[in-house]
């Protein structure tokens, strides 16, 4: 799999080849968020064709994308699930929605309610995690997996060698692993 600075460049000087390369890495979460949403209220036409609006419209925006701020893919999913919400609310104003769609619409806001509890949950054990690792380690896996930064970017600004760094990540994940219970 391409690395999203790679995508965004050939985005940029090959414009073709870059969509295609998206398409193939993300074309089936991409159809699994909008099918998740849509199905059973819109037709399978319907969906691929919101889910070509999303490529559209990363494609559109690609000078926007900020990795600072997240990967390709959560840009991606968001556009998605915005774009997926829009197509819903369409329909909602345009057509009237039978109660058993209303009750299974309910159910999945209900799972979607509690699966964003279960993650925020989920995410605060790990920051605990991360913290109990103490310093300069919390900070070396917090530059690392949160910022994206590189071991050498890492060594520079904590003032570690780069193979320093590099053991201690890896010593830092089986430390979290054990705190965590195997699940990291």
């Amino acid at each position: 799999m391409i690395s999203d600075i790679e995508l965004l460049k050939l985005l940029n000087n090959k414009p073709e080849t870059g969509l295609k390369m998206m398409m193939d890495n993300y074309m089936a979460l991409i159809y699994t968020i909008i099918f998740n949403k849509l199905s059973g209220i819109y037709s399978k036409e319907d969906i691929e064709e919101c889910v070509s609006d999303v490529f559209f419209e990363v494609f559109h925006y690609k000078n926007r994308i900020d990795l600072q701020k997240g990967s390709v893919k959560a840009f991606l999913a968001i556009i998605a699930k915005r774009k997926a919400i829009d197509m819903y609310r369409k329909n909602k104003n345009n057509q009237h929605i039978p109660i058993d769609d209303v009750s299974e619409t309910l159910y999945t806001m209900v799972d979607e309610v509690a699966d964003s509890i279960l993650l925020k949950e989920s995410n605060l054990l790990l920051i605990d995690a991360i913290k109990s690792l103490g310093e300069p380690d919390s900070e070396i896996i917090i530059r690392k997996y949160y910022l994206y930064q590189s071991s050498k970017d890492i060594s520079k600004n904590i003032g570690l060698k780069v193979n320093t760094i590099d053991k201690k990540v890896s010593r830092c994940m089986q430390k979290l692993k054990k705190i965590l219970g195997g699940i990291l």
